[in-house]
């Protein structure tokens, strides 16, 4: 009965997640540039290079990690809306609502298969390193998931330089890559 209660609780997240990166959000610092430094700072200060099969490693995780940010990027959709405040400004005798302007944006379809590329990486290095089992996927996926719902799940994870270093470049490079093509990223 347990693991049906999980295989349904990851479905769910799973469509969830999969419905949100096809929906506008706004844009917060959080999600664009907070994540990626903590990630590389996480990943500077846990990085161990111990022989030439470590150096490859970084190499490898390097050069997919930045071509899948660059891949993330491609569907990427951004929108400005115009919000009403709580302010007003009186001109003459008239009051005129003060507006904000606000960066919307989604991933869409090449950001969700990315993600997907990182974690069957990070899942096939994992497997290669024997830091998780075939049995252990399921919950890894889940758990995947909810660090990326959730931010602040995964400030409080322990995790091997590599898997800092996945999520360190292809965040960097989504986020630089993303400012190139769209100037108002730079607004954030």
């Amino acid at each position: 009965m347990m693991k049906i209660d999980i295989v349904i609780i990851s479905v769910i997240v799973t469509v969830y997640f999969i419905k949100k990166q096809f929906e506008f959000e706004k844009i917060s610092k959080i999600r664009y540039l907070t994540i990626p430094l903590f990630a590389t700072v996480q990943f500077i200060t846990a990085v161990q290079l111990e022989n030439g099969q470590d150096v490859l490693l970084l190499i490898f995780g390097a050069v997919i990690s930045f071509l899948i940010g660059w891949y993330q990027t491609t569907d990427f959709e951004i929108k400005q809306k115009n919000t009403i405040t709580n302010y007003y400004v009186r001109v003459g005798s008239v009051e005129q609502s003060v507006y904000t302007k606000e960066l919307y944006s989604k991933g869409g379809k090449s950001y969700l298969i990315g993600w997907i590329m990182i974690f069957i990486v990070q899942v096939g290095l994992s497997l290669i390193y024997h830091e998780i089992e075939l049995d252990e996927i399921q919950s890894e996926w889940l758990s995947e998931i909810a660090k990326d719902l959730f931010i602040f799940l995964r400030v409080k994870e322990h995790s091997y330089w590599w898997v800092w270093e996945l999520y360190s470049v292809s965040n960097l490079s989504y986020y630089f890559i993303l400012r190139k093509k769209h100037k108002q990223m730079s607004k954030i």
